[in-house]
């Protein structure tokens, strides 16, 4: 028989567990805040590997000129002071807010494109870049020592890692944005689930797998779903707990339902391609 007695413990138990397992995300999600701002005893790692491969990362930027210090000052800081051998290619499609100009003056590579779209400008980037690893990322992003010493020490250690991502913590730094994202990245994401923030890949793969120069969104998404399908399973690598910092204006911009519903894969965001970039001399694999 049921009596309002039973109903009350039960919900009581209930309110006990959720409140036991969030209380155990949110002090992980610290952890893992804490774990990649050390960017002292990160770097401190990375200048003890003696033969370290050198990195490409790939930047399509439009009119990045608030953000794009941030990450090149980050990856000058491992350049540096981590002493990883580094090379900065930023694709820029007509900023008009001196973004080549910020990008040429911090050290980086710049290569300026007429037709428009991510995928494209990824894409250019890739084919631009000298790197024995290649790291595409985004212009709002703040790198960190953490991801780059794992992976180089994934590719490394396991020759059959072709490609790797890591999770990402979002700035400015909030309790609700960032426990989405530690959820997200713990339960929910797979390691075909690559985003812009970060995406490396040796470049050996880029004979056979490059961004899809057709797409104006979504390039980063869709180059993931392509390596499982031409690399298989056994070729992706991801650890949730390895992060890099992102801006939070994605989140802000979309709102919280609406980003929560496209990364649970309940709404799917469909790339569009570009007609203009369809006859491209060199075409990715598919």
């Amino acid at each position: 028989m049921i009596t309002i007695d039973n109903i009350v413990i039960n919900l009581k138990l209930n309110y006990a567990i959720v409140l036991l397992k969030t209380t155990i995300s949110l002090r992980r999600m610290f952890e893992r805040i804490a774990f990649n701002l050390n960017f002292e005893y990160h770097c401190r790692r990375l200048r003890e590997i003696d033969d370290k491969p050198f990195i490409s990362f790939v930047v399509p930027t439009r009119n990045e000129a608030v953000y794009l210090p941030k990450l090149l000052t980050s990856i000058n800081y491992i350049t540096q002071i981590c002493k990883v051998p580094i090379e900065t290619v930023v694709v820029d499609y007509r900023s008009e807010d001196g973004t080549p100009d910020i990008a040429r003056k911090m050290g980086a590579k710049v290569v300026e494109v007429d037709k428009p779209g991510v995928g494209y400008a990824s894409y250019v980037g890739v084919l631009s870049s000298k790197g024995d690893i290649i790291i595409r990322t985004d212009a709002d992003v703040i790198m960190t020592p953490s991801a780059i010493q794992e992976t180089i020490k994934v590719f490394t250690d396991n020759p059959e890692k072709l490609v790797a991502t890591v999770g990402h913590i979002y700035y400015p730094l909030d309790l609700a944005t960032n426990l989405i994202a530690y959820l997200y990245d713990r339960y929910i994401r797979k390691p075909h689930n690559t985003t812009g923030y970060f995406i490396a890949f040796k470049k050996e793969v880029s004979s056979k797998l490059n961004f899809d120069p057709r797409l104006k969104a979504n390039d980063d998404w869709d180059f993931g779903f392509r390596a499982l399908k031409i690399l298989g399973p056994s070729k992706l690598y991801y650890n949730y707990y390895v992060a890099t910092f992102v801006s939070s204006r994605l989140i802000k911009k979309k709102g919280y339902l609406k980003y929560l519903i496209e990364n649970l894969g309940i709404v799917k965001a469909t790339p569009i391609p570009y007609s203009q970039l369809s006859n491209l001399p060199h075409t990715p694999s598919s």
